[in-house]
C-alpha cells in the first residue's frame, strides 16, 4: 500500500512538473502582462515590459503604450486611443495591432517616419483616454483618431485602480507557479477571457431574419456600463484638440448584437448625437463593411489579427489625407 502511493505521488510530481513546462513555454504562463495604477486614469499595463504570451508578443514603452518609444525626432504624430478594442490585450500579437500596421506603411508612403501611438487599455472609457493626455500631452500630435463602442458612452470612471493588484486579471507581479495562475485566474473562463475584461457570448447568425420583439431586444443589448450620464471623455478630448489646433475624429466600432442588428444600439446613438452636435467627423464601421469575419471567437467586440488588418485598412486613407497636409 505505501508502494502504490509513493508511486502515485511520484507519477502526480511529474505530472505537475510536465503540466507547469507547457504552460511556461507554450503558453506564456507566469508572463502575463503586469498593470501600475494610477488616480488620473485608474489603471494601465506597466511601462517597458516585453513579454511573450499565448504565443503573441507585447511590448510597451516607458510610458505604457504598446508602441515603440517615443523620441524627439518623432516629426509626424497620430495619436490612436480607445479600450481593448486598440490596445489588443494578449491575444493579438504586437505586429497584428492596427497601430503597428499603420506605422509601418504610412513611413513607407510618406518616406519619412511617421508614429502611431497606441494609446489604449482594457475598458477604459474616453474619460480614462483623456485623463492619460492631461497628464502626459498630447505628443505634438498631428491627428488624433478615437476608436470607441456603443458601451463606452457611460463606462464612466469609478475608482477601478483599486483592482490593481487585487483582481487577478490586474497583476503587479507574475505568479510564482504557472498552475497557480491557472487556478487563479483561468478557472472561470466562462465569465473572464483573457485580459480582455468582456463576457463573451456566442456569435449570432449574421442574417437571421429579425422581428420586431427581437429587433426592439437588440437595440437594448450589448455590453452596458453602470455610468450614469453621457460619458464627459468625449468632449474633454475634443477640447483638448481644439485647443492645440489638432485634427480630432471618432471611429465607432459595432459590437457583435449590432452588426446583427445592422444598426448601432440607443448607446451607439448618444455617441452620434454628440458628434453632430459638436461637428465632429464621425466613420461609422456598417458603412465599411464591418463582418463577423473580423470579430474572435465567443467575444462581443474585440478584432481578430483580420479585423485588426481591416481596422488599420480602413484608417490609412483617412490618416493619409489629414498627415498630407502636414507633410
Amino acid at each position: 500500500m505505501l508502494k502504490f502511493i509513493f508511486r502515485f505521488f511520484i507519477a502526480l510530481f511529474l505530472l505537475a512538473g510536465v503540466a507547469e513546462i507547457v504552460l511556461r513555454v507554450k503558453y506564456g504562463f507566469c508572463t502575463a502582462p503586469l498593470y501600475i495604477a494610477d488616480p488620473a486614469f485608474e489603471y494601465i499595463y506597466a511601462p517597458n515590459q516585453e513579454l511573450s504570451r499565448f504565443g503573441n508578443i507585447i511590448r510597451t514603452n516607458n510610458l505604457s503604450m504598446r508602441s515603440d518609444p517615443v523620441t524627439e525626432t518623432d516629426t509626424l504624430v497620430v495619436l490612436l486611443i480607445g479600450d481593448s478594442v486598440i490596445n489588443g490585450g494578449s491575444l493579438t500579437d504586437q505586429d497584428s495591432l492596427a497601430s503597428t500596421k499603420l506605422e509601418k506603411k504610412l513611413s513607407i508612403t510618406l518616406k519619412k517616419k511617421v508614429r502611431v501611438l497606441n494609446i489604449a487599455a482594457g475598458s477604459w472609457g474616453p474619460d480614462n483616454i483623456a485623463g492619460y493626455l492631461k497628464k502626459y500631452g498630447l505628443f505634438s500630435a498631428d491627428l488624433i483618431c478615437l476608436v470607441t463602442s456603443s458601451h463606452d458612452s457611460h463606462d464612466n470612471m469609478s475608482g477601478a485602480e483599486r483592482l490593481v493588484g487585487v483582481n487577478p486579471n490586474f497583476p503587479t507581479k507574475q505568479y510564482p507557479l504557472a498552475l497557480i495562475e491557472l487556478w487563479d485566474r483561468y478557472r472561470d473562463l466562462v465569465v473572464f477571457k483573457t485580459n480582455d475584461l468582456i463576457f463573451p457570448t456566442p456569435k449570432p447568425e449574421p442574417h437571421a431574419p429579425l422581428d420586431s420583439t427581437e429587433r426592439s431586444k437588440l437595440r437594448s443589448s450589448g455590453i452596458r456600463k453602470p455610468g450614469e450620464g453621457f460619458n464627459s471623455g468625449y468632449e474633454e478630448l475634443l477640447t483638448m484638440a481644439k485647443k492645440d489646433s489638432i485634427p480630432f475624429f471618432i471611429y465607432l466600432h459595432p459590437e457583435i448584437s449590432e452588426v446583427q442588428l445592422g444598426a448601432f444600439n440607443d448607446q451607439g446613438e448618444e455617441i452620434m448625437g454628440f458628434a453632430r452636435e459638436h461637428n465632429v467627423r464621425l466613420i461609422n464601421e456598417f458603412d465599411l463593411g464591418i463582418s463577423l469575419d473580423y470579430f474572435r471567437e465567443t467575444d462581443t467586440i474585440h478584432y481578430n489579427d483580420k479585423g485588426q488588418a481591416f481596422l488599420a485598412q480602413n484608417l490609412y486613407p483617412i490618416f493619409l489625407e489629414y498627415l498630407n497636409k502636414k507633410n
